[in-house]
C-alpha cells in the first residue's frame, strides 16, 4: 500500500489486538492455504459492514480482492434479513475504490476519522441487496 501511496493503514493499525479481537468475535475470514488474505465481516440489523479487506503483496493483482467481494455479496444475498452491504476504504485507494464501483457500490458520504485525519478523507460506500 505504501508503494502505491495509499494512506489508509500504518505499523500501528490495524494491529495484532484488532485482529485477535476480530478471532474472539468470530468475524474475521480467512482466504487460501496459507491466509493469502483475510477480512472482517459484522452483521449489524440489516446491513452487513466490510471491515480491513486484506491481500498479502505477494498475492496483488491477482483478483483475490474481487472474489473475496463476491463472496460476501453471495453470502449476504442469501439471507433475507440482508439489504446492504457497506465498506469504508481511504480516498487515496484507487485500486479498491475501482473495485468496489464495479462492484455496484455507491458512494454515501466523505470523512474524517478522528486521530487519522492526517491520513485525509475516508469515503463510505454501500451497495443494496
Amino acid at each position: 500500500m505504501k508503494t502505491k501511496g495509499v494512506t489508509q493503514w500504518d505499523e500501528n493499525y490495524p494491529n495484532s489486538s484488532v485482529i485477535k479481537k476480530d478471532i474472539q468475535q468470530k468475524i474475521l475470514w480467512l482466504y487460501g492455504e496459507k491466509e493469502q488474505a483475510c477480512v472482517t465481516v459484522e452483521v449489524k440489523e440489516n446491513t452487513v459492514d466490510i471491515h480491513r479487506l486484506v491481500v498479502n503483496s505477494l498475492y496483488k493483482e491477482q483478483g483475490l480482492a474481487k472474489l473475496i467481494l463476491q463472496d460476501i455479496l453471495d453470502w449476504a444475498s442469501i439471507n433475507k434479513q440482508i439489504e446492504q452491504v457497506k465498506i469504508t476504504t481511504n480516498h487515496t485507494n484507487q485500486g479498491m475504490l475501482k473495485l468496489l464501483l464495479a462492484k455496484e457500490f455507491v458512494p454515501i458520504r466523505s470523512f474524517k476519522i478522528k486521530g487519522r485525519a492526517n491520513y485525509g478523507s475516508f469515503i463510505e460506500l454501500s451497495r443494496k441487496l
